[in-house]
């Protein structure tokens, strides 16, 4: 709650439709407690209204004029440092560890970056121009833009090797950052006599169980780094082969896709008073999740 919608009418109306608890009185309009992320969220603080400093550069402009909205606001460097996005994508120090890796380590891993070095700034990717997009994992054309692929047959005297390779060339921090989103890799060969086969696969992501204790895997990629699919064919085989095709499938809710669906699948055991509020939503919880993957690169190779 405190990074998804860290509005107090959003914990009070939660609280009392869980029922535990009374919605305190509210200065705010009606109607605010059902958002997530809103303007006050990274604007507001202690009755005050926060921004950037102008393109201009001139950081001696103080915006005040009763002719723009909000009466003005105070101009601060942190909203164009990465630092400003540490206190929802980075856990505290304290926090709990998996395998010594925290389970929010967007901020230390492009700390530990090239990235980093070079002053390449969170908000340089994610908010271009200022824009409030904050476009991610779940953009094909973000996506697109932070890694490259390749495909390459080679003949070789015994039959052939099917290389294809995924490269984090322009993501800053691992490639998928969090446990949530899971990448598929796979190369798939169909010959000419119809079969079409599957030849070699790999998940990159970060793989913990239900209950977030345990590692099963991780397989994400660090700025820079490869992961590579490779295959090998028989003489007979490649005399075969029509075409070789890589092709790599994003989905970037796999955990909460499980997360939902146990949920679901539990759902008789949910209080009563609480059922014809949380069922629909998780439904359509659920629904988005399992809609969310797609198809990012599909690279073809013809004999």
């Amino acid at each position: 709650m405190n990074c998804h919608s860290p509005n107090p009418e959003t914990k009070n109306l939660l609280l009392f439709r869980l029922g535990w608890g009374e919605v305190s009185d509210s200065i705010w309009k009606p109607g605010s407690e059902e958002g997530g992320v809103q303007c006050a969220s990274c604007h507001l603080r202690k009755g005050n209204v926060y921004g950037p400093f102008p393109k201009d550069g001139n950081k001696d402009r103080i915006f005040q004029n009763v002719n723009i909205p909000h009466q003005g606001f105070i101009p601060q460097k942190e909203f164009e440092k990465s630092e400003f996005c540490k206190t929802c994508h980075q856990s505290p120090e304290t926090a709990k560890q998996i395998n010594g890796k925290f389970l929010m380590d967007t901020y230390g891993q492009w700390r530990r970056s090239e990235f980093a070095r070079s002053n390449v700034q969170c908000q340089n990717c994610h908010m271009p121009h200022r824009k409030h997009e904050w476009k991610g994992i779940s953009d094909p054309e973000m996506v697109k833009r932070g890694v490259q692929t390749f495909l390459q047959v080679v003949p070789k005297e015994e039959g052939a090797e099917i290389i294809s390779e995924l490269k984090n060339t322009g993501v800053g921090h691992l490639f998928p950052s969090y446990s949530v989103p899971k990448v598929y890799l796979e190369i798939l060969a169909e010959f000419v006599t119809g079969e079409r086969r599957k030849i070699s696969e790999k998940t990159l992501g970060w793989m913990l169980d239900l209950e977030l204790q345990k590692e099963i895997f991780d397989t994400r990629l660090s700025p820079g780094e490869s992961a590579f699919l490779s295959a090998n064919l028989s003489k007979e085989e490649f005399s075969k082969l029509k075409r070789v095709e890589f092709i790599v499938t994003v989905d970037p809710k796999e955990y909460y896709k499980r997360m939902f669906q146990d949920n679901w699948n539990y759902r008789d055991t949910f209080r009563e008073d609480t059922k014809l509020w949380v069922l629909p939503n998780l439904k359509k919880a659920l629904a988005e999740a399992n809609s969310a993957k797609y198809e990012l690169v599909r690279l073809e190779w013809k004999k």
